[in-house]
């Protein structure tokens, strides 16, 4: 098996260099170097660095289209592994491989799309599921061979599972595909009805509180770190980035009969507490803007206003 890898974040840089050190790596595909901070400057993803550390030929390319068929013919690759590369391929790329893989972190038919570690936080999941598929020319359509679940207990935001997902991946992916070339599990159809996430946006991040106190609970972990939920407090937009507890403090929260988006207190221990459409949603993280983050002790010194106000009011 020789390896073309494509991917470009830091969730895939783990399982890249498990392959590297499992099989052989003939080159790896990545996008191009983004200008980044004040002084714009390009940057290299976390995918070429780590590939550049480990010695392994890089290709970087505007399009997926003739020059980079060319390149990528050239290496030798029979194998396409692919891990949020970010792009789609088209018919005559994938025909350069014998194979082709594609790491999916969801239960797919279930989570199609750009975004499944955000859209099983936003679900309320309680499993985390990463699938191993045959690439398709569909997005996200292809056979499955191989999955691998883990329990989540309801405190994890973007960031914290990602860092799971890509070293889990790094784990279950180069053991399944060692399984696939000697011919010890085949793969199958997707079964199931489909359903589709969406790319992030601000717009998603926004906390209506006449909604259940769990729904926004999830949407402060899955906006983290980017785009940070928000809501409209004293006439400014506050990012609401952290809050108290798991799955089973939000089921053990009473009721409460208090009106969406009134704060109806603070616990040194939990939180400002935010009324919702059924129960209190505990508040431990926010920032104001050109501030920086903080606890909700520390906010509560410094705005004290936050107590009397209502949220989106």
């Amino acid at each position: 098996m020789k390896i073309l890898f494509a991917g470009t974040p830091e969730i895939a840089v783990p399982l890249l260099r498990s392959l590297a050190s499992s099989f052989e790596v003939c080159g790896v595909l990545t996008s191009t170097d983004k200008p980044e901070g004040r002084s714009k400057t390009p940057q290299p993803s976390p995918v070429k660095r780590a590939a550049l550390e480990l010695g392994l030929p890089v290709l970087q390319f505007d399009t997926i289209k003739t020059e980079a068929r060319e390149a990528v013919a050239a290496t030798g690759a029979d194998t396409l592994v692919t891990f949020a590369f970010g792009r789609i391929f088209g018919p005559r790329f994938l025909a350069l491989f014998d194979r082709t893989f594609n790491v999916h972190p969801s239960a797919l038919p279930h989570l199609r799309g750009p975004a499944p570690v955000q859209g099983q936080i936003l679900e309320g999941l309680k499993t985390c599921t990463i699938s191993l598929q045959s690439l398709s020319l569909n997005m996200d359509e292809g056979d499955i061979w191989a999955t691998f679940s883990f329990p989540l207990d309801g405190t994890e935001n973007t960031e914290s599972l990602s860092e799971k997902v890509a070293q889990y991946a790094s784990q279950f992916v180069p053991s399944a595909l060692s399984d696939i070339e000697n011919g010890r599990i085949r793969c199958k159809a997707q079964e199931g009805e489909a359903s589709y996430c969406t790319k992030i946006d601000r717009e998603m991040a926004f906390l209506d509180f006449n909604k259940k106190a769990s729904e926004l609970h999830a949407l402060v972990r899955a906006m983290l770190p980017w785009p940070k939920a928000w809501a409209n407090v004293h006439g400014t937009t506050v990012s609401i980035t952290s809050v108290w507890g798991g799955f089973a403090e939000l089921e053990a929260e009473p009721l409460t009969d208090a009106q969406p988006g009134t704060v109806v207190g603070m616990r040194k221990d939990r939180g400002i507490g935010v009324a919702c459409a059924d129960r209190v949603l505990w508040i431990n993280g926010l920032q104001l803007p050109t501030k920086k983050e903080l606890d909700h002790r520390a906010f509560v010194n410094g705005n004290p206003w936050i107590l009397q106000e209502k949220f989106n009011a």
